[in-house]
């Protein structure tokens, strides 16, 4: 007799049901998906067999809590399946753990009423109570109760996980912050490391540091007893540049003073509103967590609820000229919290919205606060939604080292957002527009981007924003990786190749594998060093494509599908317009990049290849211009293109050619082109001889000679070469070595058995 289970099965939306807009849309009404099938799961072995069903039909696969994230992670149009977690939204107490076990589809919301109505406890989380924890607590999380308590990252104890292991099978792990834990590389990404990135949260447990014991009113904050509350609001009417730069400055400077983990001052939180001119004021909240032991710190006047409130308010008033509307209230904590809190108002109302964020260490200058107040007053603009948020931070958050937890910005004491929302589609241009050109102007300074300097510290994940991977918009020569993770995002890549090796778990912002043999160790008494001399000058393609007698067996550039670094540029929306794809080969890439909407023009200089790259691209169904011309002059290609795509072809050319063809490639962009070189790379381990390499330095100096270099990045380049043809073609170029697959540097294989090279990605601007 068999016992069948209490536990309903997995509800599974298709596009057919009614149910289905529903579930493809987040809270940012800018992005639809368009997966196959959603999967609202309700046990960590459903989650298995979901992602287990996807991976055999070869489906990309996303997760969803609460859909709260401001980009397209989720409802990207390319991901197949999403596994929702909504319906996992449990919270209780775990004895055998001695922890709070919370699912990930549980809301804030509910984590606060849960915590409380049983134990009386509670997390430092956020004020926006319908955000899932899933995505919260994976991005470090934080509230009104963080300068008190620390972030919600803090107090994660342990977190189920299901991941994909280098053989293709899905496993679940608990993972825990036990020095002694086997998988606790994996707990600390999960303390900041940012959501998608390394499997399937379907579990956390909370619990504070330190030996606290079983009882389980012990094992988390006490949430207060109250809470003091004040509303303050100045009218636009009443702040001229002068009086709204003196608010700007008093709150930053009272909180650079007042943000040490042992202030008096870190139960008072402030969050400073300051909306566009059309669509509102300047409107201050601030809360006074009261004491849990209910003395409301009668004992010391001074640090009482009242006295720390009014000697906040009177350190933002001063020197301002201005009368604020204040209105106080003392309300029970979960009330208060609720009173405080934000709703779910994005699927509600239909909102979309762009949302960019800094870490703030020290007061702006007078000219970036005056930046902002051209744009709050900006007259061709109407935005009733569009504000920014200076959020208190610190206190006990910068009490933990940076490489404790993969939250790495631990010195700040002001958490910024600047963001627009509107209902209409056709208003999409504008608002982006603003909230850019807001960004963009108040960190000028620092190339567009928050830096970290004696004012700015990065960028916060949970409020991710693709511009930062732009170099367009990004022209910092930071990387988008550093703003957000700084120090901690090697420590991130070598979880992701421990636990997402196939890179299952991958959008726009997700953290990347390594370099391919980055952290291989080397045996250089076994390794095999490949000489210059072995390399010719300049090389005879059309011969190579005919397949003369030097030719190698295959092409190793030939893997049939666009090379998966150029996909991850075109994801992370760095190829825009037109298109040139010089050196174009046999054209997969030109064909994948029509195939995305772009008009592609792709060259050679062989005409066997372009001839099979015309063939390859008809049969594909898609359009591309194609030629054949010397790279070096590109005659009649002046001016027409955005963006110029180079796929390895930089390295096959000879040193007193470089120069000529980047001046070409410079001809044939328009102002502000952005040109991508994919470059095979001196410094890092390769595993098969040829052609020339480059270091970072020197591609620096000789793109930088003509072009504006944005970054050099590690990155990853296919080929068609198994194990055995890298040998073959490794012994014929040294015939007096003993080579086999273990011997060669950095051989990685890919998941199609091919070894992969490591190559530098260059990325540049049009000098104009």
């Amino acid at each position: 007799m068999t016992v069948e289970s209490s536990v309903p099965d997995p509800v599974v939306v298709l596009p057919t049901d009614r149910r289905y807009a529903e579930f493809v849309r987040g809270d940012n009404y800018r992005f639809t998906g368009e997966p196959d099938r959603v999967v609202l799961v309700r046990t960590a072995e459903q989650v298995a067999d979901a992602l287990r069903a996807a991976l055999a039909e070869g489906k990309r696969v996303a997760v969803r809590s609460g859909g709260h994230c401001g980009e397209a992670f989720v409802s990207d149009p390319a991901v197949e399946v999403v596994i929702d977690m909504s319906l996992m939204s449990g919270v209780s107490y775990d004895p055998q753990r001695c922890a709070f076990a919370v699912e990930a589809g549980a809301n804030v919301g509910q984590v606060y009423k849960e915590l409380y109505r049983n134990w009386g406890v509670t997390v430092p989380a956020g004020v926006c109570t319908a955000v899932g924890m899933g995505g919260h607590v994976t991005g470090g999380g934080y509230g009104p109760l963080s300068r008190l308590h620390g972030l919600v990252a803090d107090h994660l104890y342990a977190v189920e996980v299901v991941h994909v292991d280098a053989a293709g099978r899905v496993r679940t792990v608990v993972a825990t912050r036990e020095e002694d834990d086997p998988h606790r590389e994996l707990w600390w990404a999960h303390t900041g490391g940012g959501g998608g990135n390394f499997g399937i949260v379907t579990r956390f447990w909370l619990r504070s540091p330190g030996d606290l014991g079983p009882d389980p009113e012990q094992l988390l904050p006490q949430a207060p007893s109250s809470l003091l509350t004040a509303m303050v609001a100045w009218s636009w009417e009443s702040c001229d540049q002068a009086a709204f730069a003196r608010i700007m400055r008093n709150f930053m400077a009272w909180h650079v003073a007042n943000s040490a983990p042992d202030s008096r001052f870190a139960r008072l939180f402030a969050s400073l509103w300051v909306r566009h001119r059309s669509g509102g004021d300047l409107t201050m909240y601030v809360q006074v967590a009261e004491a849990t032991d209910g003395s409301n710190g009668s004992d010391d006047p001074e640090s009482g609820a009242d006295a720390l409130l009014d000697e906040f308010l009177a350190a933002v008033d001063e020197g301002t000229g201005v009368s604020p509307f204040v209105f106080r209230h003392r309300l029970p904590w979960l009330t208060g919290v609720r009173y405080m809190g934000q709703g779910d108002s994005g699927p509600v109302l239909g909102a979309r919205n762009k949302a960019k964020a800094a870490y703030l260490r020290g007061v702006h200058s007078d000219e970036q606060l005056a930046a902002l107040y051209r744009w709050f007053h900006k007259e061709d603009y109407f935005g009733r939604e569009s504000l920014m948020m200076l959020n208190g931070y610190g206190g006990a958050i910068n009490a933990v080292a940076p490489d404790d937890t993969a939250s790495a910005q631990r010195d700040c004491v002001i958490k910024a957002a600047y963001s627009a929302a509107w209902h209409d589609p056709a208003e999409d241009e504008g608002h982006i527009a603003w909230v850019r050109g807001l960004y963009r102007e108040l960190f000028a300074a620092t190339g567009g981007a928050p830096v970290s300097g004696d004012v700015a510290d990065g960028s916060y994940i949970n409020y991710p924003d693709v511009d930062l991977t732009d170099p367009a918009e990004n022209t910092s020569g930071v990387p988008w990786h550093e703003l957000y993770y700084k120090d901690n995002y090697p420590a991130l890549q070598r979880v992701k190749a421990a636990y997402d090796p196939r890179d299952v778990f991958h959008h726009a912002m997700s953290v990347r594998l390594p370099a391919a043999g980055a952290d291989r160790p080397q045996t250089p008494e076994k390794n095999v060093s490949f000489a210059s001399d072995h390399i010719p000058d300049r090389y005879d393609f059309e011969s190579m494509y005919r397949g003369d007698q030097d030719a190698p067996p295959v092409q190793p550039w030939d893997i049939g599908r666009p090379q998966p670094a150029l996909v991850e540029a075109h994801k992370a929306g760095l190829i825009t317009g037109a298109v040139l794809d010089v050196g174009c080969g046999l054209g997969d890439n030109a064909a994948f990049l029509a195939s995305q909407g772009h008009r592609v023009t792709a060259v050679d200089v062989s005409q066997i290849a372009v001839d099979e790259a015309s063939a390859r691209a008809a049969a594909k169904g898609v359009q591309v211009e194609f030629a054949v011309t010397d790279a070096t002059r590109l005659t009649g290609f002046d001016g027409r293109f955005d963006t110029v795509v180079d796929s390895a072809c930089y390295h096959s050319l000879a040193e007193d050619d470089r120069v000529r063809y980047l001046e070409a490639l410079h001809r044939a962009a328009r102002p502000g082109a952005r040109l991508h070189i994919f470059s095979f790379a001196e410094e890092l381990p390769a595993p098969f001889p040829g052609p020339h390499r480059h270091s970072a330095r020197s591609l620096r100096e000789v793109v930088g000679g003509v072009w504006d270099v944005v970054s050099v990045a590690e990155a990853t380049y296919a080929s068609s070469l198994g194990a055995a043809d890298v040998v073959e073609m490794t012994r014929a170029e040294y015939p007096d070595r003993e080579v086999d697959a273990d011997s060669l540097p950095g051989l990685e294989l890919d998941e199609f058995g091919n070894a992969t090279m490591p190559v530098w990605h260059v990325v540049a601007v049009r000098r104009d």
